[in-house]
């Protein structure tokens, strides 16, 4: 596997660059003199957002190896995912590698289909809309290298579910592992 890190920081940095100018914009807006409670609220859910988001990452690309409930992995999620619908039907417990997978492919399948609505159980991500690869998302499941940022993450993606005992495969409805 070639070198990530330069496609990943790029990923990270642009994943979360929203909600850090959410936060950033609204306290530029705060008066000294009076506190602006719909500013206020903005800065809140910014930092949110951005809370979520990072215990996600961290889940899903941190290597993290612990088992974790299924109901407590879906709350990690869906605050990651902040502003995607959820469908949690994953009910069991997320052992031997399965948490950071699932985390991850949540993630990927998420940000790919932004807007749309996803299902998380034990079989993998699906999209009822139809699911979107860029080529070189697609070609990574299929065993070519990481070449984008998207790509990289999901190459990681690759190497945790291999670590999960698990292979990955993409198709227009989802994320499967096996």
């Amino acid at each position: 596997m070639s070198d990530l890190s330069p496609f990943v920081v790029r990923w990270l940095c642009h994943d979360l660059a929203t909600p850090i100018a959410s936060v950033m914009t609204a306290s530029e807006l705060l008066d000294n003199d009076k506190a602006d409670a719909e500013i206020n609220d903005l800065i809140q859910s910014g930092a949110k957002r951005l809370t979520g988001r990072l215990r996600l990452v961290r889940l899903a690309l941190g290597a993290g190896e612990n088992a974790m409930a299924g109901a407590a992995l879906g709350k990690l999620v869906i605050a990651g995912l902040d502003g995607t619908p959820v469908d949690w039907a994953f009910h069991t417990d997320a052992a031997d590698g399965m948490a950071p997978l699932v985390a991850g492919c949540a993630m990927l399948v998420a940000d790919l289909n932004r807007m749309r609505g996803i299902r998380v159980d034990e079989q993998g991500v699906e999209v009822a809309q139809g699911c979107n690869w860029p080529d070189s998302v697609a070609a990574v499941f299929a065993g070519a290298p990481a070449a984008d940022n998207r790509s990289a993450v999901a190459q990681m993606l690759v190497t945790a579910a291999a670590r999960a005992g698990k292979q990955l495969s993409c198709d227009s409805n989802g994320l499967r592992w096996s």
